[in-house]
């Protein structure tokens, strides 16, 4: 009887062990899913904002060129774009990725720096006409392209585990 009374013990901590553990797994991967979630909205409402700016920017440049705002007002508007850009690309520092999605979190990042600095040279050229500043904002651009492009083949391949 004692012998039985220990089997039934053992079967029924066994049991427990089990159960809590895909208890735990399950409680686990939920929170995964959340923080995966979590991240994945706060990195979409950076690529947002980023767009949205960009898009402003040469919104601003057609508005000068058609006569709506001066130039003076052009250049205030591109000192407040350098200065909410700067804001923007901060935003990724705070992102706390899955270890997946680091590479393409720093691509990203990269490409809205890369970008920014594109846009700095822009204004220079419109600031002074030197064609060299457009040439480095052509050139910063399309490298800002590069690493936007590469940035969200990783954070794809990540998202579905395929890796490119």
């Amino acid at each position: 009887m004692k012998k039985k009374k220990k089997q039934n013990i053992t079967i029924a901590v066994i049991a427990i062990a089990i159960v809590a553990g895909i208890i735990f797994y399950n409680y686990s991967a939920e929170q995964t899913r959340q923080k995966g979630f979590v991240f994945g909205t706060e990195l979409e409402k950076i690529q947002n904002d980023v767009k949205d700016l960009q898009t402003q920017f040469y919104s601003k440049k057609a508005q000068w060129e058609e006569g709506a705002i001066s130039q003076e007002e052009l250049f205030q508007f591109y000192e407040k774009h350098v200065e909410e850009f700067e804001k923007i690309i901060l935003r990724y520092d705070s992102l706390v990725p899955p270890e997946s999605f680091e590479s393409a979190v720093d691509l990203l990042k990269l490409s809205s720096e890369t970008q920014l600095d594109s846009d700095k040279q822009y204004i220079e050229w419109m600031r002074t006409g030197d064609d060299s500043y457009k040439v480095r904002s052509d050139s910063q651009y399309q490298q800002a392209l590069e690493y936007e492009m590469n940035g969200l083949v990783e954070y794809y391949s990540a998202k579905t585990g395929v890796k490119p």
